[in-house]
C-alpha cells in the first residue's frame, strides 16, 4: 500500500505496541483511524494525540472488543486493518468471558467489518509467540504449522494461560474466517517486547521483562 492519503484503521492504539505502530503509520503519511475503549481518556489518549501529524493525520474512534459491530465505522473505507487490541487481563476472575471469548469474538467482529466494507485489502494481525510453542517439551524451530498445545496450557494454567489460549484460538479462527471470504490475512508473532514505550503507563509486557531484576511474576 503507497502512503498518500490512505487511510488506516489501527485497534488498540493506545497500547504499547499499538502507539509505536499509530507513530510509524502517521510519520509515513498514512491517514489513521485509531481505535480505543474511551476516546474522552485524556490520560490514555493524549500521547496518541501528542504525536507529529496527528493534528491532520489522526482521528480517534470509540470502539470495544466486547461490543458487536462497534469497529464498522471506524474500519468502513479503510485499505487497511491493524488489529492489534487484545484483552490482558492476567488477574480475571471470569477468564473465559473477559479474556478468551472476547479475543475471538473481538477479532471475527474486525473481519466482519472488513468485509462489509469493500475497501480493505489487508488485514495485519498481531497475535503472540504464545500461540505457538507453549507445550511441555519446546521445539528450537517452529513454523506456520505449530500451535500450541491448549490442553498442556489449560491442565497447568501457567501465569498468563488465558492469554495464550485466547490468542490461539483466535488466530485460528482468524485463519479460518480469511481462507473462507477470501480475506488478504497477515499474522505477527512477537515475543516478549520490550523497549521505550509512549503510552504513560508500564506495559504489561515490560513489567514482565523486568521481572528477574525486581522480583516482581
Amino acid at each position: 500500500m503507497g502512503s498518500e492519503s490512505q487511510v488506516v484503521c489501527v485497534t488498540g492504539a493506545s497500547g504499547f505496541i499499538g502507539s509505536w505502530l499509530v507513530m510509524r503509520l502517521l510519520e509515513h503519511g498514512y491517514t489513521v483511524r485509531a481505535t480505543v475503549r474511551d476516546p474522552d481518556n485524556q490520560k490514555k489518549v493524549k500521547h496518541l494525540l501528542d504525536l507529529p501529524k496527528a493534528n491532520t493525520h489522526l482521528t480517534l474512534w470509540k470502539a470495544d472488543l466486547s461490543e458487536e459491530g462497534s469497529f464498522d465505522a471506524a474500519i468502513n473505507g479503510c485499505c487497511g486493518v491493524f488489529h492489534v487490541a487484545t484483552p490482558m487481563d492476567f488477574e480475571s476472575k471470569d477468564p473465559e468471558n473477559e479474556v478468551i471469548k472476547p479475543t475471538i469474538n473481538g477479532v471475527l467482529d474486525i473481519m466482519k467489518a472488513c468485509i462489509k466494507a469493500k475497501t480493505v485489502k489487508k488485514l495485519i494481525f498481531t497475535s503472540s509467540a504464545g500461540t505457538v510453542n507453549v507445550e511441555e517439551h519446546q521445539g528450537t524451530v517452529y513454523d506456520e504449522s505449530n500451535w500450541s498445545d491448549l490442553e498442556f496450557v489449560y491442565a497447568k494454567k501457567m501465569t498468563g494461560w488465558m492469554y495464550f489460549v485466547s490468542k490461539t484460538l483466535a488466530e485460528q479462527a482468524a485463519w479460518k474466517f480469511a481462507k473462507e471470504n477470501n480475506l488478504d490475512l497477515i499474522t505477527i508473532i512477537p515475543t516478549l517486547v520490550i523497549g521505550p514505550f509512549l503510552m504513560p503507563s508500564m506495559p504489561p509486557s515490560l513489567i514482565t521483562g523486568l521481572s528477574p531484576l525486581t522480583g516482581k511474576e
